[in-house]
């Protein structure tokens, strides 16, 4: 099949998806929520796929940059989302940035952590106005030329702290304060997993695929 075949194919009855990553937690969680559905997860590192670029300025162009880049090379649909902080006295930074707020990049993702956090507080030292939100896009293509993809979006609210507090999750957890009080990073696995904004948008996603797409048979 050539590379101009492969992106102009249907969803195949065998009922596999393509993950636009391959990070296995996102894979655990994500597949655990689609098997209801008779549908089968499969990463693109599976295929010897690199990650897609993501060089756009909104949440769903890089989800449907990275769904479409995984659905052409796969031959199978795909599923992609994009996430990250937005602070709203930062006109929504670090927003698509969120993981590289801080540059140049450091050599490990707990630097790289720490390094975003305290640029984060750089940014907002003596701000009152602290509100910001998680947000997650996710997005379903049936083939890479897909003009209807499915888009479910997922918010968690709170502000960010002026000292980081938890020593659990990853990211700008620490900082985040939750509405009811405490930072994400203080939340069990199962709690923040019940509440996070990608749970939230892949809830909103389930409905669309089973009506939309229609359940699928196993593998």
């Amino acid at each position: 099949m050539s590379a101009g075949q492969r992106g102009a194919v249907s969803v195949p009855a065998a009922g596999n998806i393509v993950l636009a990553s391959g990070n296995p937690g996102k894979l655990a969680e994500l597949s655990a929520l689609l098997a209801p559905l008779g549908w089968r997860l499969r990463t693109q590192a599976e295929f010897d796929l690199a990650e897609a670029d993501e060089p756009h300025p909104t949440f769903v162009e890089n989800a449907l940059a990275k769904a479409r880049h995984a659905s052409f090379h796969t031959g199978l649909p795909a599923l992609a989302d994009d996430s990250g902080l937005c602070v709203d006295a930062l006109g929504g930074l670090p927003g698509v940035r969120s993981a590289r707020y801080a540059t140049p990049a450091a050599a490990s993702r707990a630097q790289q952590d720490a390094a975003n956090n305290a640029l984060l507080l750089q940014h907002m030292q003596g701000m009152t106005q602290r509100s910001a939100r998680f947000v997650c896009v996710i997005v379903a293509l049936r083939h890479a030329a897909d003009p209807e993809p499915l888009i479910a979006q997922g918010e968690l609210c709170g502000h960010i702290g002026t000292i980081a507090q938890g020593d659990g999750g990853f990211g700008y957890d620490p900082l985040f304060v939750l509405p009811g009080g405490g930072t994400l990073a203080q939340c069990t696995a199962a709690d923040k997993n019940r509440i996070s904004h990608r749970g939230q948008a892949l809830r909103a996603l389930l409905p669309l695929l089973q009506t939309r797409w229609g359940s699928r048979e196993r593998v």
